[in-house]
């Protein structure tokens, strides 16, 4: 017989992901930004209160799509 094994227990976990910065600086807890920076000032121009959780909905969606909300205004 072939040398065969069977591998029994819990899989090897992966190794620890570091996230960088622009400045290239670990940093362990924050995974960085994942709103485009045209998104961020799109939503600082549409919303009163920027760093809320509907404006960075707003943002992300803006992000994937940079139709979203043009032509909401002045349609009847």
């Amino acid at each position: 017989m072939i040398n065969s094994k069977v591998k029994t227990g819990p899989k090897p976990s992966n190794p620890k992901v570091t996230y960088f910065k622009k400045g290239g600086s670990a940093s362990k807890k924050s995974k960085g930004s994942k709103i485009c920076p045209a998104g961020k000032a799109w939503a600082k121009r549409t919303f009163d209160t920027y760093p809320s959780a509907y404006a960075n909905m707003a943002a992300s969606k803006y992000c994937k799509d940079p139709n979203y909300a043009k032509g909401a205004k002045g349609k009847k």
